[in-house]
């Protein structure tokens, strides 16, 4: 469904528009990030497309920004709606937006918080491999980033070693560092977009 402008799909119905779509800005690499707030308290079955407008009218609002910042949102019940125009640079990572995409996750995934939904997992390593293979973005760490790599005041990859965000969350796919997402989240994205049939992704369990 459309609504404020932006558009729901679930995983299926988001393969079929990101195949046909077409898009002359260069496009290198992905980001991951976690919403923080809203989280997972403030979702519920029909509220997505309110919730993205609400980010949008922060963004634009209280940040100053364009539009929305992220490309794209997910949610707990496994469903993407989509955000700023795919033409444009997001607005997410300080100094590190320009060929990228951004792919927002509705929840605050920091340890103890909230535990992500087995759809909502699924969703990610799917549309991630998803636009990888459309972009021909290589599925590793280099391409493939968190926004918790990058520090807050210059966009300085610095691998979260000082002046960071824990965004994606620091229980995130098993955590929110470079070693983290080569052992739990590259392998995931990398089977799924080689077609390669795995277990169903259960709840990720609070540390």
């Amino acid at each position: 469904q459309t609504k404020y402008g932006f558009t729901q799909y679930n995983i299926q119905e988001f393969e079929t528009y990101i195949k046909s779509l077409k898009v002359g800005r260069t496009l290198l690499y992905i980001q991951q990030h976690h919403t923080f707030s809203p989280y997972y308290n403030l979702c519920n079955d029909t509220n997505q497309l309110d919730l993205q407008k609400g980010m949008k009218n922060h963004h634009v609002n209280t940040n100053g920004w364009m539009d929305i910042g992220q490309h794209f949102s997910t949610f707990p019940d496994g469903s993407i709606v989509t955000g700023r125009n795919m033409e444009y640079s997001p607005a997410c990572i300080y100094g590190f937006n320009s060929s990228a995409i951004c792919i927002e996750n509705v929840g605050n995934f920091d340890a103890g918080k909230d535990t992500m939904t087995a759809a909502q997992k699924d969703t990610i390593v799917k549309m991630t491999a998803i636009l990888a293979t459309k972009f021909n973005i290589p599925i590793n760490t280099d391409r493939i980033v968190y926004h918790h790599w990058f520090k807050l005041s210059n966009g300085e990859r610095n691998n979260g070693a000082g002046g960071n965000k824990s965004c994606p969350g620091t229980a995130f796919f098993g955590g929110n560092k470079v070693a983290d997402c080569q052992a739990n989240f590259i392998p995931l994205v990398q089977n799924s977009a080689n077609g390669i049939t795995q277990p169903p992704l259960v709840s990720l369990p609070e540390y």
